[in-house]
């Protein structure tokens, strides 16, 4: 599989500082050899779109600005039969690699799994923070204010959205979800039946012929990957998400895959880096 290395340089999304080095760490660190035939694609931050901010949107501007180039990337990647691999920065960069990838495979052809210790679909009048990466899936959704649209209002549909792993969910999301007909596999699901019995009912129930994967570090417990904004317990394990990924993978159905929330300056000697590169490895080559 040739793969395309995207850089998503955005931290605005959420209140913590780091993640935006992420993709300069991991490159620098040698994270192309992990693949036969790998692009890089970094990104300088662009310059923030015409958008006025707001206190249940914040920094609209500058994380509208890298979702919607971000967009363009992963569309482009897509199109020419790669797969991108993008790397965030905060979980907002969502919004454009799910928005890339549906103007290529089309809306109701775009399954996604989203792993991670939140369910992130807080629109902009239920957010309790107003940060944007907690608003992702509700974005692509076409639930939140046009703000956060890049190309059409709808990129995903709720009933091709499958989250697994959360822990921390505000009461607002969950009729979100249940309107939407989201499926939720909470970390507490995994750990009663283990993320094997999870993923392959997951991909049975898919019947999208592409699956957009979107990985949190967070969903990791905070013992076992503390190089992260949001270090909580009761996480999954690295076999989990090994487990996870390469059920995935092994479909042949990915097409774009993200990488979100790893603050290279909080991984001081580097475990936690080595731990990703052996996630990114599972991609087949």
């Amino acid at each position: 599989m040739k793969v395309t290395l995207i850089e998503a340089p955005i931290c605005k999304g959420s209140p913590t500082d780091g993640s935006q080095y992420a993709y300069r760490a991991l490159t620098e660190a040698g994270l192309a050899s992990c693949f036969d035939d790998a692009v890089l694609s970094p990104m300088r931050p662009p310059a923030p779109v015409d958008a006025e901010d707001c206190p249940t949107m914040k920094d609209v501007g500058e994380v509208m600005a890298v979702c919607r180039e971000l967009a363009v990337r992963v569309e482009a990647a897509v199109g020419e039969g790669r797969l991108p691999v993008v790397i965030g920065g905060d979980h907002s960069v969502a919004i454009g690699s799910i928005a890339g990838a549906s103007a290529v495979v089309g809306t109701d052809d775009l399954a996604v799994i989203y792993i991670d210790g939140h369910t992130d679909i807080n629109t902009d009048k239920s957010t309790l923070t107003g940060f944007i990466h907690g608003m992702p899936l509700a974005a692509a959704m076409g639930l939140c204010d046009d703000r956060l649209t890049v190309g059409s209002q709808v990129n995903l549909k709720g009933r091709n959205t499958f989250i697994i792993g959360a822990r921390s969910i505000d009461e607002g999301e969950y009729p979100i979800m249940r309107s939407q007909g989201v499926t939720l596999y909470t970390a507490e699901d995994v750990k009663s039946r283990g993320m094997g019995a999870v993923i392959n009912e997951v991909l049975a129930a898919i019947s999208a012929p592409e699956i957009h994967v979107s990985f949190d570090v967070d969903v990791l417990d905070r013992e076992v990957f503390p190089s992260t904004g949001y270090r909580m317990p009761d996480g999954l394990s690295l076999a989990d998400a090994e487990t996870a990924l390469s059920a995935c993978f092994a479909t042949g159905k990915v097409c774009s895959f993200d990488l979100v929330e790893y603050n290279p300056l909080l991984d001081t000697e580097g475990q936690d880096r080595q731990k990703l590169f052996s996630l990114l490895k599972l991609i087949p080559s």
